[in-house]
């Protein structure tokens, strides 16, 4: 087919004849009276030559102005519906091929919705060539249990006279049923009579299959958060019912704590009052030498040992009574530690002979800034714990050296040492390390957790480092005078 003329080609030729038929008219007028003037002035002035004239000037002036201008536009109307002829067959052509080669089925339906045309899209979707199907009744395709949502589509498209977005299913020839996305839409002629439909039809059965399977996992995961929601909705109300359990068990502890502190002390000051008295009666008697024999003196000495053990063990349950409950009063000062190193030292030698006390003093030592009786307190308690674990004959040693802005004591000996998971448990509350000698060695696990109190209520810290058969050592660390404002550390054993 041949390619119809181009728009511009087009719109200058319309231009052209539109000039020419202004200007062809006037050139025929303009001769007719040139020539009609020349007739009567060039030639003789005979009533014939007028004539000539005067018919010249009306046929070619007039009437041949008028023939040509009605020529040129019924040339131009010519040339108008042709090229919209040839636009129309070029538009209908081009449709034809793009509906034979479209990948969607485009179907051509009569009233009767009897096929009639079947492009290569149809083809492909439903297997069918065009010549096994055309003439068949749209209603072929259609399976079995959709006869009547096709009723329902026909009298919608003839209702609305379109229906688009119809999600659907139709027969292919091999029996397989697809999923396809239907258009339908009902065709009229110049006069607006019916003579049919059309229908594009999309295959979408991968993409509805995609879609259910992704509406099967959301409802899958829905069921599943669901399912988690409410189990974990059992378990935080059984953890609420757990927390609250725990609540009221924790404050019936306190409450015991209290009580049993209370009763502690209680008890311990009604028993120093009586342990007072027998412990002084028992010095009484110990005091009258000519009275007493061997062997009464000594009952009577072991008497009062075990009367200065049990005020001991008192005086201890109400300091720790004290530090728990946070009525510790300390007498904060500055003083020199050596004088007070060097006194105790003695006393221990003085009582002691089958140990060396040795205090190891730097000189020129800055005076700390803590309570004096509590540090002797403190000193007491480290000495009496190497006394009990030393050997006879070896030497405790007592040390005092400053770092940094603190005074670093040590109490070292010469003893079996502490084992390693003994060494991490020594502060606690009534603990003693179990021992082959520990019916020997008297105590009763409290030394150790008042002073490390006492060093952390004076801001100070407390730790023991031991080797198997070399010996233990304790630190302790006091703040300098003047350096109080430093933030104590917590005691832990290194």
């Amino acid at each position: 087919m041949k390619n119809p003329m181009p728009q511009p080609a087009k719109a200058r030729l319309d231009q052209t004849l539109r000039r020419l038929q202004i200007i062809a008219p006037l050139i025929l007028l303009a001769t007719a009276t040139v020539y009609a003037l020349w007739s009567e002035f060039s030639l003789s002035p005979q009533p014939a030559n007028w004539a000539r004239g005067a018919v010249a000037l009306g046929l070619f002036g007039v009437f041949g102005a008028a023939l040509s201008w009605f020529a040129l536009r019924r040339l131009r109307h010519e040339i108008a519906t042709a090229s919209q002829s040839d636009h129309a067959r070029v538009s209908e052509h081009i449709l034809a091929a793009i509906t034979a080669d479209s990948a969607d089925a485009i179907i051509l339906l009569d009233k009767h919705d009897l096929i009639q045309s079947w492009n290569q899209g149809a083809e492909m979707l439903f297997g069918y060539r065009a010549a096994e199907i055309i003439g068949q009744p749209f209603a072929t395709l259609v399976p079995p249990d959709l006869s009547d949502e096709s009723e329902r589509l026909n009298k919608m498209v003839y209702a609305q006279g379109m229906a688009r977005g119809w999600i659907t299913r139709r027969v292919t020839r091999d029996g397989r049923q697809i999923t396809v996305d239907l258009t339908r839409t009902l065709l009229r002629d110049e006069q607006g009579a019916i003579i049919g439909s059309s229908a594009i039809l999309r295959d979408i059965t991968e993409r509805e299959q995609n879609a259910q399977q992704t509406r099967e996992l959301n409802r899958q995961l829905e069921t599943q958060v669901a399912q988690r929601t409410r189990e974990l909705a059992a378990s935080n109300q059984e953890l609420r019912r757990r927390q609250r359990e725990l609540e009221n068990a924790n404050a019936e502890l306190q409450e015991l704590d209290t009580l049993k502190s209370e009763f502690v002390s209680l008890v311990s000051h009604e028993l120093r009052a009586p342990l007072a008295n027998v412990s002084g009666s028992l010095e009484l008697l110990l005091a009258n030498d000519n009275q007493l024999t061997a062997h009464q003196r000594e009952l009577l000495t072991l008497a009062n040992n075990q009367a200065a053990r049990l005020a001991r063990l008192v005086r201890g349950i109400l300091n720790i009574s004290r530090i728990e409950a946070g009525q510790t009063l300390l007498q904060l000062q500055a003083f020199d530690l050596a004088p007070l190193l060097e006194r105790i030292c003695s006393q221990w030698q003085f009582c002691d002979p089958d140990h060396t006390y040795r205090a190891d003093v730097a000189s020129n030592l800055p005076s700390v800034w803590a309570d004096r009786d509590r540090i002797e307190e403190v000193l007491t308690n480290l000495l009496e714990n190497a006394f009990k674990y030393s050997d006879p004959a070896t030497e405790i040693r007592v040390r005092a050296e400053t770092r940094a802005a603190e005074m670093l004591i040590t109490v070292s000996d010469r003893g079996r040492g502490i084992q390693t998971e003994d060494l991490q448990r020594i502060f606690d509350k009534f603990y003693r390390t179990e021992r082959g000698d520990a019916r020997q060695t008297y105590g009763h696990g409290l030394g150790l957790y008042i002073s490390i109190k006492l060093v952390e209520a004076m801001g100070g810290r407390l730790w023991a480092e031991s080797e198997q058969n070399q010996g233990t050592t304790f630190y302790f660390t006091l703040p300098l005078a003047g350096h109080v404002g430093i933030t104590p550390g917590h005691a832990s054993a290194h």
